[in-house]
C-alpha cells in the first residue's frame, strides 16, 4: 500500500491535548505530549516516520492500528505501544462498533535514554487496568494547568509523576482478564450500594448473560452475584458503623436496605452481631 501522512477528524470528535509548551513538568520527564480523544464517526491519523515512543490506551469503542506489516484491533482496557521509526496509522474500527466511537488516551515520549531503557523495541499490545486512571490523570493535569502560579506548577509536577508511573506500569498484573472485568463490575456497584441492583444490571456492566455472570462469580468468588454484592454491602456497613456516628437507619439506606429490620437480619447473619452490638464492640476498640 502507498503510505502517506494524513489526518481526518470528524467534527463530532473532542480532544484534550497537553504538550511541553503548556507544562514544564512534561518537558522535565521527556513527555512530548499527552491527551484524550473522544472519537466519533472519523478519527484517522497516519505517520510515515514518527520519531517518538507512542502509547495508545483504549477506554471505550474500538480502534485499528495499521503498520505496513500488520493490523491490530484496539479493544477497551488494552494498551498498544509503538516504538520510534515504525510507520503507523490509526482509525476508528467499525467492527462490532455500530456507534463508531473510540475513546482513547495517548502519551508521546521522547527518544531519550530515560524512556528508551524502560520500553520494548517492538510493537506490543496488552490488557491494562491503567486506562481509566490515565484518562482521569490527564484530565486532572489539564485542570491543574488552569490554576495560578505556584499551585499549577506544584500540582502539575505531582500529576506528571503519576502519569509516568502509569506508563511504566501500563500492563495488567497476571490475573485473568475475566477476573479484572468482574472486579470492575463490582467496583462500579460499590459506588452505588444504595441502588436496587439485580443480576441483570450487573451482567449488563460486564457485559455478559446472567448465567455467564453466575459462572464467573462462582469460579472467582465461590459466591453467586447477589451474594457477592451482599458481602460488599456488609463490609461497607461495618466500616460506617465503626467510623461514623450515623444512625443505623441511615447506614441501612446507604447500603441498599430501606427496611432496617432486613438490614439487621442480614448484618447479623454476616457478622454474628446486630449492627448496634457491632458498633458497641468494635467502635470502642478503634
Amino acid at each position: 500500500m502507498a503510505w502517506f501522512e494524513h489526518l481526518n477528524i470528524s467534527p463530532q470528535c473532542h480532544s484534550i491535548i497537553i504538550d511541553q509548551v503548556q507544562s514544564l513538568a512534561l518537558e522535565q520527564k521527556h513527555i512530548i505530549q499527552c491527551g484524550i480523544n473522544y472519537g466519533k464517526e472519523a478519527f484517522t491519523l497516519y505517520r510515515r516516520n514518527p520519531d517518538m515512543h507512542m502509547l495508545l490506551f483504549t477506554l471505550k469503542g474500538r480502534g485499528i492500528l495499521n503498520t505496513p506489516a500488520k493490523q491490530w484491533d484496539l479493544q477497551p482496557d488494552h494498551v498498544i505501544y509503538v516504538p520510534p521509526g515504525y510507520e503507523n496509522g490509526f482509525d476508528i474500527n467499525p467492527n462490532e462498533n455500530h456507534d463508531l466511537i473510540w475513546d482513547m488516551a495517548w502519551v508521546m515520549l521522547e527518544q531519550q535514554s530515560y524512556w528508551d531503557n524502560k520500553l520494548p523495541h517492538e510493537i506490543t499490545y496488552y490488557p491494562t487496568q491503567s486506562g481509566s486512571l490515565l484518562f482521569q490523570t490527564i484530565g486532572c493535569l489539564q485542570q491543574a494547568l488552569c490554576l495560578g502560579y505556584p499551585l499549577a506548577d506544584q500540582l502539575s509536577a505531582n500529576i506528571t509523576e503519576q502519569l509516568c508511573l502509569l506508563v511504566a506500569n501500563r500492563t495488567s498484573p497476571h490475573s485473568p482478564l475475566a477476573l479484572q472485568r468482574l472486579e470492575r463490575v463490582f467496583q462500579h456497584a460499590k459506588q452505588q450500594l444504595h441502588h436496587p441492583w439485580q443480576v441483570k444490571d450487573l451482567a449488563a456492566l460486564y457485559p455478559c448473560s446472567e448465567p455467564h455472570l453466575h459462572r464467573l462469580c462462582q469460579q472467582y468468588y465461590s459466591q453467586a452475584p447477589m451474594a457477592r454484592l451482599t458481602h460488599l454491602r456488609m463490609e461497607h456497613a461495618a466500616g460506617l458503623l465503626t467510623t461514623t456516628s450515623w444512625p443505623i437507619q441511615h447506614i441501612s439506606d446507604f447500603c441498599g436496605y430501606p427496611n432496617p429490620t432486613n438490614f439487621s437480619t442480614r448484618f447479623k447473619s454476616w457478622s454474628s452481631f446486630s449492627p448496634r452490638q457491632f458498633r458497641s464492640r468494635f467502635q470502642s476498640e478503634s
